[in-house]
């Protein structure tokens, strides 16, 4: 079914992006032959659009690809018969969401100060605009809060609330959600930095933010850990 004819309000919800859609392709091809994946492409195009009834409307937003392509995942999941492990498609839903930053990772190193200053500003845009969003989409991300350490190069903020998070409680789906919320790592390794995460809005009170450049003590500090759902977390090493 062709994206501008699917069955939701748009004056309400924007459709999911061309790299979503290919990555839902892909993993049906990969599981599925040429017939079935058609198919189940049409049901979770369709479950796509059940599920956006439900959802509080964020047509209008500044940034949505974070919000609805997402859900297509979701859909992808509540519809294909045979559920791979999640560790099998982490790689896909990266390429899909956050793939540029292995472009990105080239240029930039978030050890190098005028590096670090630079994502700053470009975090900081970010929160602002996320900030603005929330007042007219209270369904929509929520900062918690923006602190840069220049002289050590640490930035932190956090999320109070996910969409994302939200909708996979909506749904009892939090045993997917680890494959989206670990692309953020991802990301980072690929910036020549690690993001300090104790936490998720799934898990805890927020969804904390702390980005450091790989080589800075605080990232030597913590520990990678997956947790039985799948989920990266930081652990602060056991000193001796």
């Amino acid at each position: 079914m062709r994206e501008k004819d699917l069955p939701f309000d748009r004056t309400k919800h924007v459709c999911y992006t061309k790299n979503a859609r290919k990555c839902v392709q892909k993993l049906l091809r990969r599981y599925y032959d040429e017939q079935k994946a058609a198919g189940l492409w049409e049901k979770i195009q369709l479950q796509y659009c059940e599920y956006l009834k439900d959802e509080p409307a964020m047509a209008g937003a500044k940034i949505t690809v974070s919000i609805y392509d997402p859900i297509l995942i979701f859909a992808w999941y509540a519809v294909v018969p045979d559920k791979p492990p999640i560790e099998e498609i982490q790689q896909d839903v990266y390429a899909c969401f956050m793939g540029s930053f292995d472009t990105l990772g080239k240029v930039f190193d978030l050890n190098r100060r005028f590096d670090n200053r630079l994502a700053n500003r470009i975090f900081k845009k970010t929160s602002d605009i996320r900030k603005e969003e929330s007042k007219k989409f209270p369904g929509s991300f929520r900062m918690g809060g923006f602190d840069y350490d220049k002289e050590n190069g640490v930035i932190c903020y956090s999320f109070t609330q996910c969409p994302n998070a939200e909708f996979a409680k909506r749904h009892h789906m939090e045993d997917v959600l680890p494959v989206m919320c670990n692309c953020d790592h991802m990301a980072m390794q690929k910036l020549h930095a690690t993001l300090i995460r104790e936490g998720t809005c799934c898990t805890a009170s927020c969804c904390d933010y702390c980005i450091v450049g790989d080589q800075n003590p605080l990232a030597k500090a913590y520990e990678l850990v997956k947790r039985e759902n799948g989920l990266l977390v930081s652990v602060r090493k056991q000193t001796k």
